[in-house]
């Protein structure tokens, strides 16, 4: 098997073929304490593995750029072997391929700061098959009491290495729905939930890498026209090269599908999900090998495993880690990125932010 990629370098006119490896994995990100350490050296740290896909077999640690820098990592999304992360306390974005190790950190944005804005972000990431090119979309939005509802949107291109503003996107997205993984790529199209102004959930935004513009996608008609007080969560995500949508109404949760992309009418419910369980489900990750399983991720930051035959749910556990779990697919490849230096400005930034605590500490001590 084979992905069409840019060979990426310095000179960006190189088109070349790089060898896409046939191994899947999941991607787990989550905090490890470092107990044995003694104050005040103790500290987390972002620990990220790869394992086999379906059987979660041969888990490795990935060396990945955050492992040291003591810092919450997002992990924002997967494509073609390239992994979106962000730091949280920082907000550098960096692409990283956890085959070659190598990575590309993006150029930093400026973020809206004011103690009246309440700002949230959500970010998309894909690939555009006609300029060969991988993109991110980064969506601030924010609400003012002076300035009313601002939005910025950026678009970054891995094949020039900056970001341009296009079109804001036509609808705010709910802070309901608003973290680092509520998204859903696919036919080279990211997908988010959308309300209107009147706080209900009406259409699913669609921005497409290609021509980086926005398109609406209609719900099914049974979930149109419902405010939040009926539904505790909408989230979209992809199976079985469809689109796929996650209804959390009390007491169960519907799984929608849309069999034909754009098509209103076509949109189905398969699953109805009717145990507590069903109101942290957030999206399906994709069938097992066998398609006897389901496997289902949850806002509890777990991996659960649901069985199609006897209908029930089972918590995967995963190297040996019962934490926080943020499970990515992706198939391997050997596209090689930039390496660029940042682990230096991360340390430089914790310092200069552990000075500053210093001085308030001293400031506060003198005025006592």
């Amino acid at each position: 098997m084979h992905l069409k990629l840019m060979t990426l370098s310095n000179d960006t006119s190189k088109i070349g073929l790089c060898n896409s490896l046939l191994r899947m994995a999941v991607i787990g990100l989550y905090l490890q304490e470092y107990a044995h350490l003694a104050e005040p050296h103790k500290q987390n740290c972002s620990v990220l593995y790869s394992a086999d896909f379906d059987s979660f077999d041969n888990p490795i640690e990935l060396s990945h750029p955050y492992k040291n820098c003591k810092t919450p990592v997002a992990v924002i999304g997967s494509c073609r072997g390239l992994i979106l992360l962000r730091g949280v306390d920082y907000g550098h974005l960096l692409l990283y391929n956890p085959t070659t190790q190598t990575y590309n950190v993006l150029p930093l944005l400026s973020v809206y700061r004011s103690a009246t804005e309440h700002v949230h972000f959500d970010y998309g990431f894909g690939y555009d098959s006609v300029s060969r090119d991988f993109k991110c979309v980064r969506i601030m939005q924010c609400l003012s009491k002076e300035l009313g509802y601002l939005c910025e949107v950026m678009v970054y291109s891995l094949r020039s290495n900056c970001w341009k503003r296009v079109a804001d996107v036509p609808c705010y997205f709910s802070s309901m729905n608003h973290g680092w993984d509520t998204g859903a790529l696919l036919h080279e199209m990211y997908h988010w939930v959308g309300t209107n102004s009147d706080n209900v959930y009406d259409l699913i935004v669609a921005f497409n890498l290609r021509d980086e513009t926005f398109s609406r996608v209609p719900l099914p008609n049974l979930l149109q026209n419902l405010h939040f007080e009926q539904i505790s969560g909408l989230y979209v995500g992809m199976l079985d090269g469809c689109l796929s949508l996650l209804a959390n109404r009390y007491p169960h949760c519907d799984l929608w599908v849309m069999k034909e992309y754009g098509v209103a009418g076509s949109w189905t419910r398969i699953f109805t999900f009717g145990t507590r369980l069903s109101m942290n489900l957030i999206k399906p990750i994709g069938y097992s090998i066998d398609r006897k399983r389901l496997l289902l991720k949850t806002s509890l930051l777990k991996l659960h495993c649901f069985d199609l035959e006897t209908m029930k749910y089972t918590a995967l556990m995963f190297a040996d880690w019962n934490g926080g779990l943020e499970p990515h697919v992706y198939v391997e490849n050997l596209l090689m990125l930039d390496y660029a230096e940042f682990i230096d400005d991360i340390h430089a930034s914790q310092k200069r932010g552990k000075r500053k605590n210093r001085r308030r500490r001293r400031r506060r001590k003198t005025e006592n």
